[in-house]
């Protein structure tokens, strides 16, 4: 559950609201019993009888090495000293993050087998304040959602969980795509699919990615005609042009709109998804694996059209 605290509450004194003290208050502390080290999260009391502060402990969180940020209760996590601990050097060896990720995927599968993507958006939070947002997405989401897509192939879990699945992580797509709404703009990008595409769990994860690194970011519907396409080119005159393809059957269609596209603007264009993944197709593009944001955003600078495969 998120506490929220109006600014309007009798909670708020001279600004500072009591989730504020509680942060300032609370902190971490290490105990070792016999060469083990255990952490709790404790809070500082003030005594009035003694007239100093005495710790007070919130809870016992277990053994040091294997307690995350997501360990902590949700209302505790913005404390300045909290953060700065699991902002520690040893959170940064992939031993460690691997083990978080694993705990932190299983955690968001049962959140959106639950259809609860708030508490999804809560996980999400709480890593993203140690290893950031494209991490997250990168190497959390979207191998879960890779995940999902196997154990559905597999008969691990009914059709009816994969599609709650599905659905939570769009609903958690655009939560972060509201919270980023908005931030400063810099790049224009436009996100297409061909012709008979109907799937738009990849090009909604790409849009929070982008938009996320602040670009301002135009996602077309499924079944857009071309004609459409190229009017919002010529309208909104994007930056770079990302093209999805999730099933073999639409490549010829993909081929046709970007050659179109080619014909008329000199703009970069970018094409991903699961049928680019599993074809052998002659792009005539240069390819680029395992693009990050960060590599795309640069190529997108180039002045000269270019297609770019990324698989």
């Amino acid at each position: 559950m998120v506490l929220k605290i109006s600014r309007y509450s009798p909670w708020c004194v001279i600004g500072l609201s009591t989730k504020s003290i509680f942060y300032s208050m609370a902190y971490l502390r290490v105990k070792s019993i016999r060469d083990q080290k255990y952490l709790y999260l404790v809070k500082s009391v003030w005594d009035s009888k003694k007239k100093t502060s005495k710790q007070s402990i919130i809870k016992y969180l277990g053994i040091e090495s294997g307690v995350s940020i997501s360990d902590i209760p949700e209302n505790f996590r913005d404390s300045e000293k909290i953060i700065d601990y699991f902002m520690n050097q040893k959170y940064f060896q992939p031993t460690v993050q691997n083990e978080i990720i694993k705990k932190l995927q299983k955690d968001l599968l049962l959140s959106f087998k639950n259809g609860d993507y708030i508490e999804a958006n809560s996980l999400l939070g709480s890593y993203k304040k140690i290893y950031g947002f494209e991490s997250f997405l990168n190497d959390v989401l979207i191998p879960l959602i890779e995940e999902i897509e196997s154990l559905g192939y597999s008969k691990k879990i009914d059709l009816g969980t994969q599609t709650t699945c599905y659905n939570a992580v769009q609903d958690l797509m655009n939560l972060i795509l509201e919270n980023n709404h908005s931030q400063l703009k810099t790049k224009k990008i436009l996100i297409c699919v061909p012709y008979g595409e109907q799937h738009t769990l990849g090009t909604k994860v790409l849009e929070s990615q982008l938009s996320s690194t602040g670009n301002t970011v135009y996602n077309l519907s499924p079944f857009t005609p071309i004609s459409l396409i190229m009017e919002s080119i010529e309208y909104n005159n994007p930056d770079c042009i990302f093209v999805s393809i999730t099933l073999d059957e639409n490549i010829l269609s993909a081929k046709r709109m970007i050659q179109k596209i080619n014909d008329k603007y000199a703009i970069p264009i970018i094409i991903g998804g699961q049928a680019v993944k599993n074809a052998s197709e002659n792009w005539n593009a240069s390819i680029g694996q395992n693009l990050s944001i960060t590599k795309i955003l640069k190529l997108i600078q180039s002045k000269k059209s270019e297609i770019i495969q990324t698989i």
